[in-house]
């Protein structure tokens, strides 16, 4: 069996808290879709599987035929994932509560694997609701109000019906126990030995044929580009398009680092003309990207067809991605005969960062910030123009240096510049708007509050230095989502 865990994502934001928990405590886990059966996990061949629910207090749904509870592994399951692994067992639950409270909880003295220094005598329930238990299931949890944790023998099954809170290590440590305690796994998972492994597995698919890499200049990319580079050398065929639509400086910089300081095999394209014609009167932000988009595939599929036989594409497709849009391809990988390795498929950003950091690239590539594959065209919120793209990479690279200068950045996930039209007759007919927000677990995004001196010092030299700008200001409107961070 694999030294793993299979994680079911019940609910999203739960399950991308639990597996970073886990890896930060170096046991691996994969993630599973809510709707995985009992065969797809057992495929995984893991020690043991975690359901991770939500804390809405309405039980999780057990499809039908699902077949989680039979797999014959240990399970653990949390939140409302264990409420619904009760009913599914025959049990039921008390009514559910509107009004959040801390509770006070005591664990079995029966179960020391799975409760070993897990020392707190209350837990956060949003909506609280308590387990009745039927025949052959045991309270490992109780509290004055009822039962908030079963464990049922014969299948190895347990449930705790509250989530493992932001910074408790008391969860973390309920985690651990069942992942190493119960399930047996052992502590080897590390930025190295990713790596390792992602080589290896490039290896072996690409076996003495070549590949290709569409490099954009991110971190996920750079990173999938270095593992291939480790594992097949100049069979690597990375690609790299100029789209004419990046910030300040960014073309020069992806050349410098990846070819004459790696030796990355990289190809430059240089297409910003003709995104530039393709783009004449363009206003709306949904059809700029499919415009670029297609443009991208183009050029992509033009370098592929030259390379000859080439059937395996290299791409950097992160977990969040997976989430978001499923798996996009930046050409039609299918129709070239091509399969695809995504790497760092499962990781998040954030470990994506640090495996970037072990294959040693540097911190302007590593702490690069998030940049949509539309480039300035998205931030320019009307026709896109040469001017235009010139005036938004000079006060965009002002508003990033003055951050990052000032130490700001460390606290922020994105920071930027858009650009909009102010009609005026005097030549200052420009309006630069300035976004910088603070994310939570990459979900919702926050004005972030900047000091107020740093804003008056940004807004003087935007004034100063390009002279198009009329006026300058901030934005403060907050995101419930963080694809929606970006004006549209």
């Amino acid at each position: 069996m694999r030294d793993m865990v299979v994680l079911v994502e019940l609910n999203g934001a739960c399950c991308r808290s639990m597996a970073r928990k886990l890896r930060a405590e170096h046991i691996y886990c994969k993630i599973l879709p809510a709707t995985a059966t009992a065969e797809e996990i057992l495929a995984q061949d893991p020690l043991g599987v975690l359901l991770a629910g939500g804390d809405t207090g309405e039980p999780a749904v057990f499809p039908e035929g699902c077949g989680w509870t039979k797999t014959g592994l240990p399970l653990l399951a949390m939140g409302d994932a264990a409420l619904g692994l009760c009913l599914a067992l025959g049990g039921s639950l008390t009514p559910r509560e509107d009004t959040p409270r801390v509770v006070q909880i005591t664990l079995s003295d029966r179960h020391p694997a799975l409760f070993d220094q897990v020392e707190t005598e209350e837990r956060y329930l949003a909506h609280p609701r308590c387990m009745v238990l039927c025949e052959g299931m045991e309270a490992i949890v109780q509290s004055p109000e009822g039962v908030l944790g079963l464990y049922q023998r014969e299948r190895k099954l347990y449930g705790m019906a509250f989530q493992v809170e932001q910074n408790d290590p008391d969860g973390v440590q309920l985690l651990v126990n069942f992942c190493r305690g119960l399930c047996g796994c052992t502590p080897w998972w590390s930025n190295q030995a990713f790596a390792e492994r992602a080589v290896e597995e490039i290896r072996r698919c690409v076996g003495d044929g070549e590949a290709v890499c569409a490099l954009s200049g991110g971190v996920d990319s750079g990173v999938c580009a270095l593992l291939g580079n480790m594992a097949i050398g100049s069979r690597l065929h990375c690609i790299f398009v100029d789209t004419g639509l990046l910030r300040k400086g960014e073309g020069d910089r992806v050349m410098s680092f990846y070819k004459d300081t790696v030796g990355l095999n990289l190809t430059r394209v240089d297409a910003g003309e003709r995104f530039l014609t393709a783009l004449k009167g363009v206003r709306r932000a949904e059809e700029k990207e499919q415009i670029i988009f297609r443009l991208l595939n183009e050029e992509l599929e033009k370098v592929v067809s030259q390379l000859g036989n080439v059937r395996m594409l290299l791409q950097g497709t992160n977990y969040s991605d997976t989430l978001a849009a499923g798996t996009l391809f930046p050409l039609n990988a299918p129709e070239h005969g091509m399969q695809v390795i995504e790497p760092v498929r499962e990781l998040f950003k954030d470990e994506i960062r640090r495996v970037g950091e072990e294959l040693g690239l540097p911190p302007i590539i590593i702490q690069r910030q998030p940049f949509p594959g539309s480039g300035l065209a998205l931030r320019i919120l009307s026709d896109v123009t040469e001017e235009k793209l010139d005036i938004l990479r000079e006060a965009d690279a002002i508003f990033r240096g003055e951050i990052e200068e000032t130490g700001q950045s460390k606290r922020l996930w994105q920071y930027f510049a858009t650009l909009a039209d102010n009609p005026a007759e005097d030549g200052r007919n420009m309006v630069v708007t300035l976004r910088a927000v603070q994310v939570c677990e990459g979900s919702a995004a926050m004005a972030a509050r900047l000091p107020y001196d740093l804003l008056e010092k940004v807004v003087q030299l935007i004034r100063e230095r390009v002279p198009q700008v009329r006026r300058v200001v901030y934005d403060l409107t907050p995101s419930s989502n963080y694809k929606a961070v970006e004006w549209r």
